[in-house]
């Protein structure tokens, strides 16, 4: 039966409240069928019924049956090369306490970042007068590929990770089932359940930070190429003859358009500004390096995968407008013509949680809208 309580959650998410006929026959399930999972999720207090629904003044309303955001909570984890996000959120993904803190890459040791999580999480549960034992669970975002199962996080570049098992780690740590994901494909999942892509045919996040990474949602579905998440976006090769790229091949994307080129490009050194790409516009040689080579590879990433829409996020989210303004120009004569009119191109929803909400939107799949819980 939780396939079908899933079902009904996923309706009240994505459409709002519903009437019991409007519930029956969007879920297409019987009212007897109907009657049995509402009766549990009114138990549990996942649902409300008693607002008045499609009043028009004419006879008696029918009884609205909605969701309880605030009825349980998920934590959601977002590691980074060098920092790691936490959120708590609601069912809607809605934040409710946040931290972060920062490790050094170059000995990271996963025990000590999971023990920092686990303390975090407790921390925020604190503070938000959660207790951790009614929480649904952890998604937690990684640098690289995951295994199918999304337990373990498989070849993490930037942090030397190899065959983690992250999920049962965080799990002994808090004693709270936990989910793994590649991080952009997180976000991607959480612009396309809660922010711009709702309703989206196909989305494709793009994130720049330490490194450039992709996420694709198809028909409200995560695109997991190999079962492992990850679409390599910064690894295509743009150049024969380039500077030799962290993932061995030469050339890529990501030898051009990563945080060390930017800030060489940039004349900085230090922590990135949040301004990154305003500053690397001041040098126009290296903005028009960097522009052509992200045109180039979007090009190839639309030709090939066809989203409807990309969604910008990390330092590409907090571009100055002239990037979007280029490539809006540059990038229709290079993509096929059936979707230069319905390409569009946007700044992501959830700025510099985006990660962590990431997660929280992999716990919630998992952990709720999935029908696990009942």
């Amino acid at each position: 039966m939780g396939i079908h309580h899933g079902h009904i959650l996923r309706i009240l998410r994505d459409e709002g409240a519903q009437s019991r006929a409007e519930l029956s026959r969007r879920s297409k399930l019987s009212a007897t069928t109907l009657t049995h999972v509402t009766a549990a999720l009114l138990r549990d207090g996942s649902i409300l019924e008693g607002e008045t629904y499609g009043a028009n003044g004419v006879g008696r309303p029918a009884q609205a049956v909605r969701l309880v955001p605030e009825a349980r909570t998920v934590a959601g984890v977002h590691i980074g090369a060098g920092n790691v996000q936490v959120t708590i959120t609601d069912l809607l993904a809605r934040p409710k306490a946040s931290a972060a803190f920062s490790f050094d890459t170059g000995s990271a040791d996963p025990d000590e970042i999971v023990r920092q999580v686990s303390r975090t999480v407790i921390q925020l549960a604190e503070e938000t007068q959660v207790d951790t034992k009614s929480m649904l669970g952890v998604g937690i975002g990684v640098p690289g590929p995951v295994d199918p199962a999304r337990r373990m996080a498989l070849a993490s570049i930037n942090v030397g990770w190899r065959n983690l098992a992250l999920a049962d780690k965080l799990e002994d740590a808090l004693r709270l089932p936990a989910v793994v994901e590649h991080n952009v494909s997180a976000m991607a999942l959480a612009e396309s359940r809660y922010g711009i892509g709702k309703n989206v045919p196909a989305l494709l996040y793009i994130y720049l930070r330490t490194g450039l990474g992709a996420g694709l949602m198809v028909d409200g579905a995560p695109f997991r190429p190999g079962g492992h998440g990850a679409v390599e976006l910064g690894h295509i090769q743009i150049v024969a003859d380039g500077a030799e790229c962290a993932c061995g091949n030469v050339g890529c994307l990501e030898t051009f358009v990563c945080e060390r080129a930017l800030m060489e490009a940039a004349g900085l050194s230090g922590q990135a500004p949040d301004d990154l790409l305003a500053r690397v516009e001041r040098n126009r040689p290296a903005w028009g390096t960097v522009v052509r080579h992200l045109t180039t590879a979007l090009a190839s990433a639309v030709n090939i995968l066809s989203p409807n829409l990309i969604v910008f996020g990390g330092h590409l989210g907090e571009a100055p407008q002239s990037l979007y303004e280029a490539l809006a120009a540059d990038l229709p004569p290079r993509i096929m013509p059936h979707m230069r009119d319905i390409l569009m191109l946007e700044r992501g929803t959830f700025g510099a949680q985006a990660g962590s909400i990431g997660g929280a939107a992999v716990a919630l799949d998992q952990f709720f809208y999935s029908g696990a819980l009942h």
